[in-house]
């Protein structure tokens, strides 16, 4: 059953540990194209919530095993889409998107973060952090 039907772009849905909650990112509050934020939403698809609103565009919530907090990846200002090759954060926060913080800054974007990526007991997270290679001589 689809449950958004808007000219906004959806993307990066997943189901929080609970069944409660489907989270996403969205650009359908966007101030300028691209510009991605988080959002949740009661899985009968009732109930949308922004959880950001700041000026990075946030893509990709990943939900704690035991549903409390989310993990992202926060792209620059201005960025369209989620490309690889850029100087991101991940982020993380409570559920309802208070409390925000940022947990580590890294290089990369496409690829960072795109699938679950908690540990089982919710203490740990995996992200990826591009190699650069500083050896052209």
């Amino acid at each position: 059953m689809r449950l958004t039907d808007d000219e906004f772009p959806d993307d990066g849905s997943e189901f929080s540990p609970d069944g409660r909650w489907i989270y996403f990112n969205s650009e359908r509050a966007r101030t300028v194209p691209g510009h991605a934020q988080l959002f949740r939403m009661r899985p009968d698809g009732t109930g949308i919530e922004q959880l950001t609103s700041d000026e990075r565009v946030n893509w990709f919530p990943h939900v704690s095993p035991d549903s409390s907090r989310l993990a992202y990846v926060s792209f620059p200002p201005g960025t369209e889409g989620h490309p690889a090759d850029r100087d991101v954060i991940v982020r993380l926060c409570a559920a309802d998107g208070t409390g925000i913080r940022d947990l580590a800054q890294v290089f990369g974007g496409q690829g960072t973060m795109n699938v679950h990526s908690w540990s089982p007991d919710g203490r740990s997270i995996a992200y990826v952090d591009y190699p650069v290679d500083v050896s052209h001589d």
